[in-house]
């Protein structure tokens, strides 16, 4: 995992938000050669653990209880049901095991066994990676400390609603 983290400035941003496509790639390709070996790929495996039933209305999901998808509304896994799909994945060459949940936000009463099922895989000597909606800085504090490695927030939006979003959300 790369430690280096850039501070960067508005002008930095908007510098790279206008350069044309193609020296985009450049650029993000020549920082991977730096960071990484060109032509390893990780393999990552991405776990429903927690189906159906989002509030969200998200027109391109089909976890969202807002469209009729045909998606079972499923509870949140057992710790050990992750870990049998972890080992799995583990087992067919995955080196980051990544589990999605499909609800706005997490809720503190979820979180314990959030954090028991990533600390089971981190045992398996896996990466770990979460994308469970919206965090609370303590939720995101506590996740970190048990071992979480990464965490994926889906900010899929249009730039307008995105930058509204983020702002009235703190982040």
């Amino acid at each position: 995992m790369n430690k280096k983290i850039a501070k960067w400035s508005l002008e930095d941003i908007e510098a790279l938000y206008h350069l044309p496509f193609n020296d985009l790639i450049y650029k993000a390709q020549t920082i991977h050669r730096e960071n990484h070996d060109p032509n390893k790929i990780q393999v990552s495996t991405l776990m429903s653990i927690k189906t159906g039933g989002c509030p969200e209305d998200c027109k391109y999901c089909s976890q969202s209880i807002k469209y009729n998808t045909d998606v079972e509304i499923e509870k949140l896994l057992s710790v050990d049901d992750v870990v049998a799909q972890a080992k799995a994945a583990k087992d067919s060459g995955a080196s980051r095991f990544c589990m999605g949940a499909a609800w706005r936000n997490l809720n503190d009463s979820n979180l314990s066994k959030i954090k028991d099922m990533v600390k089971a895989v981190k045992s398996l000597n896996l990466e770990t990676c979460l994308t469970l909606g919206m965090l609370k800085k303590e939720q995101a504090e506590s996740l970190k400390e048990c071992g979480l490695d990464y965490y994926n927030h889906n900010l899929d939006s249009s730039e307008g609603v995105l930058q509204q979003s983020c702002i009235n959300e703190n982040i």
